[in-house]
């Protein structure tokens, strides 16, 4: 495994993290792991106001977690990196596990 020493990487990886920390966030990049999303399927997923779900958008976008892209007139999200897309399946597949452990 390789090793962060650098402070400002570490920084870097904190807000990452942090940023995916909220349970509305997380919820928004466990669907995006799954496939690209526009907007509006994001907004259909979580039955949330459309302003809260581009608040946290535009944090994870900001944050370099997200990319958008526009198609038409959608704009559409996917994670930025693939480890961070890994990251966020292995925590979608444990939660999964621990909700089947616990019927």
């Amino acid at each position: 495994m390789a090793e962060i020493s650098n402070r400002e990487e570490l920084c870097d990886v904190a807000e990452v993290l942090k940023a995916m920390g909220h349970p509305v966030r997380l919820k928004i990049m466990l669907k995006l792991a799954e496939k690209c999303c526009c907007v509006g399927e994001i907004w259909d997923n979580l039955q949330l106001p459309q302003a809260v779900v581009s608040q946290h958008l535009k944090i994870l976008k900001d944050r370099g977690v997200l990319e958008s892209r526009r198609e038409g007139v959608k704009v559409c999200y996917l994670i930025s990196d693939g480890m961070i897309r890994d990251i966020v399946t292995a925590l979608g597949k444990n939660m999964a596990v621990r909700e089947t452990a616990s019927v």
